[in-house]
């Protein structure tokens, strides 16, 4: 038995924590937010001027009911996902997805999900440190040094220490002083984004069971993307550039009031002068791109989620990658018996290549949502027949397997390319 400490108590932090405990180790996991199963805990807002509306695919929840929590208990946390509308012209062009494996995505409420993670950790006996900051690591004593929110300092030590702790990982930071020739890059995309959130989406006329795209006339002002919660509201995330009209930075009501009528025009005029109200009102939050070279430094550290590879949200797979990240470093643990050296090593060489895939994926539907054109309707189209019609020969869609299945994302990179030059092929004959 290990003694496991884990910096960062999100969904993922929490997901590794109830794997492991369940196997028998003591786990500690130090979160700087509060316990979001108190009812006045901030963590507990649902409405997060933060969080974009997140998608949980068939790869997380595999990896979450694979750590015995209750299917019943996941559907709460959401709403099944049964395609995807793209609006056009002032409609929606409707694309219905299959099912692969048996299972629907889910339009998911996180606070939800976070509670019902911490609800089972708790049952498996995970030690929490809530509004606790992690300062400071030593890799080689493997020590974690935090405060209290009463500012007393403490020295946690253990056999392994994990950073699930996201994009700004102070774990990751303590790597990169750490160690020799740990490289690191980070980068923003031009656009950030702002989170909106209306009541009754049914009224308004959305379907509870599909994805909403939108800004695919704008020609490259705005990407936008919306669904529904469990509670029936509708959140939209609006993705624009910095500056400019409009922009992340515009504060004239009537710049934005005419923004929301071109493009949102299906919602009535109340609605639209909410979403401007929202507009002005909340903070713009920033796309990052997070890439290392390493998930881990000996049998001392380990990195998952955001902390090793964060991305902006554009094929919806952040969440889902950093759950898969825990299934796999626990089916490592198995195949190894728990031989730490072994199991990080290992866990490095696989991830790695998936992060590289998933982000450059996630780069190229960013360029495509932002700067789209009538091709990609043509493509998608054209992709889906020819699959139909030659499933022997050419690839199937990348949207179903990406959605629907846990097929690894190098492969899907490999489908999408064979798409693309199939499709180039298709229009030169």
């Amino acid at each position: 038995m290990h003694k496991i400490i884990i910096v960062g108590g999100g969904l993922a932090g929490s997901l590794t924590a109830t794997y492991l405990a369940q196997r028998g180790h003591e786990v500690h996991v130090i979160e700087k937010r509060g316990d979001p199963l108190r009812a006045e805990s901030a963590n507990a807002d649902p409405v997060n001027s933060r969080a974009i509306g997140v998608s949980m695919t068939v790869r997380g929840i595999k990896a979450v009911l694979a750590a015995g929590i209750s299917k019943e208990e996941l559907d709460r946390c959401g709403e099944p996902v049964v395609g995807m509308a793209f609006s056009v012209g002032g409609g929606h062009k409707v694309r219905e997805l299959t099912p692969l494996e048996g299972l629907f995505p889910l339009s998911l409420d996180r606070t939800a999900f976070q509670r019902l993670l911490n609800k089972y950790a708790v049952m498996h006996k995970v030690n929490y440190y809530f509004e606790h900051k992690c300062l400071d690591l030593d890799l080689d004593k493997k020590s974690v040094l935090i405060q209290g929110p009463d500012g007393a300092l403490r020295h946690l030590q253990g056999d392994l220490i994990i950073g699930a702790d996201g994009a700004h990982s102070a774990v990751r930071r303590a790597m990169q002083a750490g160690m020799r020739r740990f490289q690191f890059e980070q980068s923003f995309f031009r656009h950030g984004y702002k989170t909106l959130v209306l009541p009754n989406a049914a009224g308004l006329g959305f379907r509870k069971d599909l994805l909403y795209f939108f800004g695919m006339d704008s020609k490259g002002q705005f990407a936008g993307r919306a669904a529904t919660i469990p509670d029936g509201s509708i959140s939209f995330a609006l993705c624009l550039p910095y500056t400019g009209t409009p922009s992340l930075a515009t504060r004239d009501r009537a710049a934005m009031g005419e923004f929301f009528s071109r493009y949102f025009g299906i919602l009535p005029p109340a609605s639209r002068e909410e979403l401007v109200n929202q507009f002005i009102a909340l903070p713009s939050n920033d796309l990052i791109n997070v890439r290392s070279s390493t998930f881990h430094y000996k049998s001392n550290v380990l990195l998952i989620g955001d902390a090793a590879h964060a991305t902006a949200p554009f094929l919806g797979q952040g969440m889902n990658m950093a759950l898969e990240d825990v299934y796999v470093f626990i089916t490592l643990l198995e195949k190894h018996r728990d031989d730490l050296g072994l199991v990080l090593s290992e866990f490095t060489g696989q991830r790695k290549v998936q992060a590289d895939a998933m982000q450059d994926m996630a780069i190229a539907n960013y360029e495509m949502l932002s700067n789209p054109n009538f091709i990609f309707f043509l493509q998608t189209r054209y992709t889906r027949y020819m699959h139909k019609k030659f499933p022997s020969v050419y690839p199937p869609d990348m949207a179903e397997k990406l959605y629907f299945t846990s097929v690894p994302y190098d492969v899907l990179q490999q489908i999408q390319k064979k798409q693309n030059v199939w499709y180039k092929l298709g229009r030169v004959n």
